[in-house]
């Protein structure tokens, strides 16, 4: 299966979502409670969320590798 190659500011990007971010890191480690549901609605409105979404597979609100939830 061919990678799909993103530029280096949505990577950057996707890893800010991934590691930096109070509101997501937080959200995704618990996965329930007012953070969690805080993400989900945000990640159709933050760059971050929309580029961890795009490199990683799975919407901001669920940790990398997982099956992305209907």
């Amino acid at each position: 299966m061919a990678e799909k190659k993103f530029d280096e500011k949505t990577l950057e990007l996707a890893r800010r979502c991934k590691d930096e971010c109070p509101i997501c890191t937080r959200g995704r480690d618990k996965g329930r409670g007012f953070l969690y549901h805080l993400v989900r609605l945000e990640r159709h409105i933050c760059p971050m969320c929309r580029a961890y979404e795009k490199v990683y597979g799975v919407p901001a609100h669920l940790k990398p590798g997982s099956k992305a939830s209907a």
